[in-house]
C-alpha cells in the first residue's frame, strides 16, 4: 500500500516538473486524482489479501485432515526384517506388502506376501519380519501402507515404496529334453518338471534350441529361441494347485507318447510345450539352454546334446524318441502332470540356491 502511494506521488511530481506553464494545467495530476489512484490501489489490494488468507486457511484444514507418512522404511531383502518410524499417532494401522511387477514395472494382481496388521496409535519405531517364501524371482514393490482409523475423515498418505529384485546372481535350472523324430520332422518337448520349477520361481525364461553337425557341438547348423511365458496361459492345475498340466491330448497327434506310473499306463500326445522342426536329411546334435530375461539372473547350463537322425521321408505316426539323462516322464493321477521341486537331482534348482535379493534404487 505504501509503495503504491509513493509511486503515485512520484508520478505526480514528475508530471508537474515536466509542465512549466498553466497552459498545460489540464494534463497535471491533481491532488483529487492522486487520492483516486490511492483508493483504486487499496480496493485492488484488498481482494488479493483476502484470497491469500483463504488459501492459508484451506491449507491448514488440509493439514489437519492429512495423516503423516511414516519415514525411514527399511527392509532386508534376504531375511524379510523391516523397520520404519511412525510420525503420526492418528494413523489407525499399517501393512507391509509385496507386489510383483510386470515387464513394464506395473504392480500385478494381489500382494504375494503381507505382514500382519500393524496397529498404529503412536509414534516411534516399528519393526517386524516378513515371510519371504512366496517371493519368486523377478522385481517387486514392497509397500508400507498407512490406513486411517475407521469412522474418521483422515486422508491416508501415499504408500512408502521400495523396489527389490530377486534371483540376483542365481542360475536358471538346466533344461531336460525329449526329442521325437519321424521322417524329416523333429519335435522337441521341454521336461514338465523343468517347466514346473520355472513356474514356481514365476520366471519363465526363453529357451534356445541349437542344432549342430558334430558331436562336439562346434559346427552350428541353426538355432531358434522361443519364449516359454505363453505356456502360463494354457497351464492347468487339477485340482487347483495340486498338479501342473502343461498340455496333452488323447485324440490329436500325430505322435502319442506312453508313460507308466504306479502300474497305471497312459498314452497321449504332448500339446503346447512342443516345438516342431523340419531339417535336411542327416544326423544332428541338438541342445537346449534357458536364457535369462534380465541383467540379474544367469543363463542356465546347456543341456546334454541329443543325437537325432532325420531322413527324406514324410512324418508318420511311427517315431523314435531320445531324452536327456535327467528327463522324467510326467506322473499319472487322473491325467499326466508334474509338480515343482520334486526332482531334486536337477542341475541348478532354485530351491538349492536359496533367496538372493537386491534393493534397487
Amino acid at each position: 500500500m505504501k509503495r503504491k502511494k509513493l509511486w503515485a506521488l512520484v508520478l505526480c511530481a514528475g508530471l508537474s516538473a515536466a509542465v512549466p506553464s498553466a497552459a498545460y494545467a489540464g494534463e497535471v495530476v491533481t491532488e483529487a486524482e492522486t487520492e483516486a489512484v490511492e483508493t483504486e490501489a487499496a480496493e485492488a489490494e484488498a481482494p488479493e489479501t483476502e484470497a491469500a488468507d483463504t488459501v492459508e486457511t484451506e491449507a491448514a484444514e488440509a493439514s489437519e485432515d492429512q495423516l503423516g507418512a511414516p519415514t525411514d522404511f527399511q527392509i532386508d531383502p534376504n531375511t524379510g526384517e523391516y523397520s520404519f518410524n511412525a510420525t503420526d499417532e492418528r494413523v489407525g494401522y499399517y501393512f507391509v506388502r509385496f507386489y510383483a511387477l510386470d515387464e513394464n514395472g506395473n504392480e500385478t494382481g494381489e500382494y504375494i506376501t503381507s505382514s500382519k496388521r500393524i496397529n498404529g496409535g503412536k509414534t516411534g519405531e516399528y519393526s517386524g519380519t516378513l515371510d519371504l517364501s512366496g517371493a519368486a524371482w523377478g522385481t517387486y514393490h514392497v509397500n508400507l501402507t498407512s490406513f486411517a482409523p475407521a469412522g474418521t475423515d483422515y486422508a491416508s498418505p501415499a504408500p512408502v515404496t521400495v523396489s527389490i529384485q530377486y534371483g540376483v546372481d542365481q542360475t536358471l535350472e538346466r533344461p531336460e529334453l525329449l526329442a521325437m523324430t519321424s521322417g524329416n520332422q523333429l519335435e522337441l518337448v521341454v521336461d514338465w518338471w523343468t517347466l514346473c520349477d520355472y513356474a514356481f520361481t514365476q520366471y519363465m525364461p526363453e529357451m534356445k534350441f541349437t542344432f549342430y553337425a558334430d558331436a562336439e557341438c562346434t559346427q552350428e547348423v541353426q538355432s531358434e529361441t522361443v519364449d516359454l511365458q505363453p505356456l502360463m496361459d494354457t497351464l492347468r492345475k487339477n485340482p487347483p494347485g495340486m498338479i501342473y498340466i502343461w498340455g496333452w491330448s488323447t485324440s490329436e497327434g500325430p505322435h502319442f507318447y506312453t508313460i507308466t506310473s504306479d502300474s497305471n499306463e497312459s498314452t497321449f500326445a504332448f500339446k503346447n510345450d512342443i516345438y516342431t522342426y523340419n531339417l535336411e536329411p542327416g544326423t544332428y546334435y541338438v541342445t537346449a539352454q534357458a536364457l535369462s530375461k534380465d541383467d540379474y539372473t544367469k543363463d542356465s547350463q546347456v543341456s546334454t546334446a541329443l543325437e537325432i537322425t532325420l531322413t527324406d521321408g514324410e512324418c508318420t505316426e511311427e517315431y523314435t524318441a531320445v531324452t536327456t539323462e535327467l528327463w522324467t516322464d510326467p506322473t499319472l493321477m487322473d491325467m499326466p502332470g508334474a509338480n515343482p521341486g520334486q526332482q531334486e537331482d536337477r542341475v541348478d534348482t532354485a530351491a538349492a540356491q536359496g533367496i538372493s535379493g537386491l534393493l534397487l534404487e
